[in-house]
């Protein structure tokens, strides 16, 4: 049986959020170990499923922000700090996920959200701070230690080829910009989530992106399909709609 889909980024975000809490190693995470839950617009729907947190402004969920036709960042005032989630709990708002990582250790997770992926599942983060930012500071203890690093992220924001990308803008500096120069580093290695690897970790069926883009609020969206046994594809398909007209990103 197939069923076809379409959904807005919001509810492509809401999506992938619960398929990040759905995978095994985050359950285990949540029983026994930390999850680092780093900024991004798709985390902070994480946060709400992992939490229980209402966080109305997802946009206070990170530094990094493409808003208003631009490259920019959040307004620090109203920023919500990554959480760092020990065994299912939250820890104070005072511990600061930079101090956890001398001690990140295996069976923990990092979870930070990205701005390009491509057919392939390799993906990619903007960074304007010049030290490479979030993913700056953890990439070399992450990679050493063997930590699995899990990136969220829509189709919305499918690229030709990452690594072109990032040979591209490699070792070249911006002259001209609309908003902060950035750079592009790659997440090599990481468990990319996006709406198809959600839909399939959360039910047993396929999936597959036919179409993506509309307009009136329907911008960024993408059309899917998904084929698998009846009572699998309607499983899926009422999870759908139970998540249908989930308010815009703002």
């Amino acid at each position: 049986m197939r069923a076809q889909i379409t959904l807005t980024p919001s509810e492509s975000k809401r999506l992938i959020a619960k398929g990040v809490k759905a995978l095994p190693s985050i359950q285990k995470a949540l029983l026994h170990h930390r999850i680092i839950l780093a900024g991004g617009t798709t985390n902070g729907f994480l946060a709400e499923e992992l939490l229980g947190e209402a966080i109305e402004k997802k946009s206070t969920y990170t530094v990094g922000i493409i808003t208003n036709g631009k490259t920019g960042v959040s307004a620090a005032e109203d920023r919500i700090h990554p959480f760092v989630i020990t065994k299912g709990k939250a820890e104070g708002r005072d511990f600061h996920w930079k101090s956890y990582l001398p001690q990140i250790e295996p069976g923990d997770v990092f979870i930070k959200g990205g701005n390009a992926v491509d057919h392939t599942g390799l993906a990619a983060v903007l960074a304007s701070d010049s030290m490479g930012g979030t993913i700056g500071a953890a990439w070399g203890p992450l990679m050493q230690r063997g930590i699995e690093l899990v990136v969220p992220i829509g189709l919305e924001k499918l690229v030709p080829d990452v690594r072109e990308a990032v040979e591209f803008m490699a070792g070249h500096p911006i002259d001209l910009v609309i908003g902060d120069k950035v750079g592009l580093m790659p997440l090599l290695g990481a468990t990319v989530i996006t709406e198809i690897t959600a839909l399939e970790t959360l039910y047993q069926v396929k999936a597959k992106c036919i179409a993506s883009g509309g307009v009136d609020g329907s911008e960024g969206a993408v059309v899917l399909v998904i084929d698998g046994e009846e009572n699998e594809v309607k499983k899926a398909f009422d999870g759908i709609l139970s998540l249908k007209g989930e308010p815009q990103v703002r």
